[in-house]
């Protein structure tokens, strides 16, 4: 008999949820509000990202952000704008690879921006392709309660003065 190896995940904590549906609203009301004139597509937590190497490794980001448009799976990949993680303080192997792994990967594919919410440290950091470049600069970086920018093609900030703070118990 072949032994299969199960990985079990835990599911995203109260903190998790609650800034991940913050960062939904905020996109969905920029629209409802006129602050953008695209009405963002969200995946949250459903959507399979293939990893570019063909391995058939892939990761499910916490948001994946892109354009309505897309009539295949390659086209709605192509218009991914922004991919957000937020960190499980609980998992350490979650966070490195939130921090170190995935921007890695998510700037070889082209995603032009990479949000990463660190619920350990309360902070936030921007991170965007350069033109020609396939590794990300830090773009802006803040602590919950900062607004966040977001550059074109969103031009519009998401409050984070609600998010609640990680608590280990």
């Amino acid at each position: 008999m072949d032994e299969g190896v199960l990985l079990v995940m835990a599911p995203a904590g109260f903190e998790h949820r609650s800034i991940i549906e913050s960062v939904v609203d905020a996109i969905k009301g920029a629209f409802y509000t006129s602050q953008t004139t695209t009405n963002w597509a969200t995946h949250s937590e459903n959507f399979q990202w293939d990893l570019p190497d063909q391995s058939g490794r892939f990761y499910i980001p916490d948001l994946v952000v892109t354009r309505r448009d897309a009539h295949t799976a390659q086209e709605e990949r192509e218009g991914i704008a922004l991919v957000v993680e937020v960190t499980s303080p609980k998992s350490p192997d979650t966070v490195l690879n939130d921090r170190e792994t995935k921007p890695k990967q998510y700037a070889r594919a082209g995603i032009p921006l990479y949000l990463l919410i660190d619920q350990e440290l309360g902070t936030w950091t921007l991170h965007a392709l350069a033109d020609g470049w396939i590794r990300y600069q830090i773009a802006a970086d803040g602590r919950y309660g900062e607004k966040i920018f977001l550059p074109e093609p969103f031009g519009f900030s998401i409050p984070t003065g609600d998010w609640p703070e990680y608590r280990s118990f």
